[in-house]
């Protein structure tokens, strides 16, 4: 797309992704208009917390003008990591000491700085996108359904940052995600260290890893006191719905987490046991880890949408924070150069590779994670990164592991 003028340009989705981008090109003085499907900024819960590393997550904060409000809301003791078996046999343990790295940071919060960062009105809530339509000189009609009614829109530019199961994502390529082999339910201990202070103190300051048996609990530490944990497990895709429990029933919830952990150490059990109300089932899905698409014009993507990957090498939101970052340099460039369609195809071939990258990196560890002798073979890759990388402060593998 060559143009005289500024050029329209869509975001959809107010995740971290789209919201980083939406910062940027606010700073940039290029505007944008962002849709959000939610009603408003406090009408779903956002989930636990994340770790932002250096060179992408902070590194976009940074250019962001943000990294100093973020350095507030940051926990550097939430790096610190126990990885145990299901006796609670400890294989790894490591200690934050210097407070820099990849700090925690709950993803509320997270949100709440970006959304703060931009003037009130730059979200259009409530906006679902109802289609997504080619029309001449490669831009595209947006269709928008609204409380107020529905609207039509029309733009040279559309990005998707609308996650997993993105509007944008099919006028690019016809792959859909599949299924990961992981299910879950997602539970919650809140007050922790006064309801369960066994369990406070067995989790710590930072993340609590249990892998044995092609299961896992994992524990989080969240800056509202509270633990987060994920019991996963490696079944078919439809197991929640085929077990027949009722998840909206947490006492029958617990009842079945129970026998499926039941050979596990009892204070491993004790994060189901003491569990409050609101459990959610989740399964987990990805994109092939070489997911690639043509470019074409008027249509690009970002975070979720592009590479969408499970959790198990944290590099989720902050790949989407660093796509936000690239693809404002080339929006700003490419509208500088009146030469947008070169400057976004550029971001893609670049986008590509390092997120192929990462999806590759999860991908095994998610093999490592749910072996029957987990978490040996996974603490054996871990120590050779770290090697590689230097050892990590008060890092103190158990000797008999």
């Amino acid at each position: 797309m060559t143009t005289t003028t500024t050029p329209r340009i869509a975001i959809v989705g107010a995740g971290p992704g789209g919201l980083l981008l939406s910062r940027l090109l606010h700073l940039a003085s290029i505007p944008f208009t962002l849709y959000e499907r939610e009603p408003h900024r406090h009408s779903r819960e956002q989930g636990g917390s994340l770790d932002l590393h250096e060179e992408s997550g902070q590194l976009a904060l940074k250019e962001a003008q943000l990294i100093d409000e973020f350095r507030k809301i940051a926990r550097a003791e939430g790096e610190d990591m126990r990885v145990v078996d299901k006796t609670g046999h400890l294989h790894w343990e490591e200690v934050d000491t210097d407070g820099h790295g990849r700090p925690e940071v709950d993803r509320v919060l997270l949100r709440g700085l970006l959304l703060d960062s931009l003037p009130e009105d730059a979200v259009e809530w409530g906006c679902k996108v109802g289609s997504i339509t080619p029309t001449e000189g490669g831009k595209h009609d947006i269709h928008i359904e609204a409380a107020s009614g529905s609207e039509r829109e029309t733009f040279d530019l559309v990005v998707g940052a609308d996650g997993a199961w993105s509007k944008v994502r099919p006028l690019l390529s016809d792959t859909k995600p599949q299924y990961s082999t992981i299910s879950c339910l997602d539970t919650r201990i809140h007050s922790i260290d006064t309801k369960s202070p066994h369990i406070s103190r067995m989790v710590g300051q930072g993340s609590y890893f249990a892998f044995s048996d092609c299961k896992g609990l994992m524990a989080q530490r969240n800056g509202d006191g509270s633990v987060r944990t994920y019991a996963m497990l490696q079944v078919g895709e439809t197991w929640l719905k085929d077990t027949g429990v009722d998840w909206l029933d947490p006492e029958a919830a617990k009842e079945f987490l129970l026998k499926e952990y039941a050979d596990w150490d009892e204070c491993l059990k004790d994060l189901i046991r003491h569990a409050d109300s609101d459990i959610t089932p989740r399964v987990l899905y990805q994109l092939p880890t070489d997911f690639a698409w043509t470019s074409k014009q008027g249509l690009t993507l970002l975070g979720d949408a592009a590479h969408l990957m499970t959790p198990f090498a944290g590099e989720g939101v902050n790949l989407a924070m660093l796509d936000g970052l690239e693809l404002s340099k080339a929006i700003i460039h490419g509208t500088k150069l009146r030469d947008l369609t070169s400057a976004v195809r550029k971001y893609e071939e670049e986008m590509m590779a390092r997120s192929h990258e990462k999806m590759e990196e999860t991908w095994r560890n998610l093999e490592l994670f749910f072996q029957k002798d987990a978490p040996r073979e996974f603490v054996k890759a871990f120590e050779e990164i770290m090697a590689q990388r230097g050892p990590p402060p008060n890092a103190m593998p158990d000797p008999q592991a």
